[in-house]
């Protein structure tokens, strides 16, 4: 015998085994398991039973951050506001974007605030 023949016969085993290894796998991940045995016939009756009847409801109060922030948000924009009209920033282009910018964002807030209370009355 050769030693390429005993190779192919080995190789050749290899191959058979992980073939029906395969198909031991695929066999036993296919079968339906038998859970009458394992579980017992009043495991649902006992869990339900435990259960309480009125779950008892945390009283939680409402919190403002988020308006809270915004109102702070506001008057920090109105200072920016009174600094940048104060020192004159408008006057370059730079300090003219700045401004805009600052009064986007203050009249953002201001409707976002405005309908926010619109929508609570």
């Amino acid at each position: 015998m050769s030693d390429e023949s005993i190779n192919l016969s080995v190789d050749d085993a290899v191959l058979e085994m992980e073939r029906v290894l395969d198909e031991r796998i695929v066999r036993e991940i296919e079968r339906q398991p038998d859970l009458a045995t394992s579980i017992p016939a009043d495991f649902a009756a006992r869990v339900a039973a435990q259960i309480p009847s009125k779950r008892p409801v945390a009283v939680v109060e409402t919190t403002h951050y988020g308006r809270t922030a915004m109102w702070a948000s506001l008057a920090a924009l109105l200072v920016a506001f009174v600094v940048a009209a104060v020192r004159g920033a408008g006057h370059s282009p730079i300090g003219a974007a700045i401004e805009m910018t600052l009064y986007m964002q203050f009249l953002a807030i201001a409707v976002w605030l405005g309908v926010r209370r619109w929508r609570a009355s």
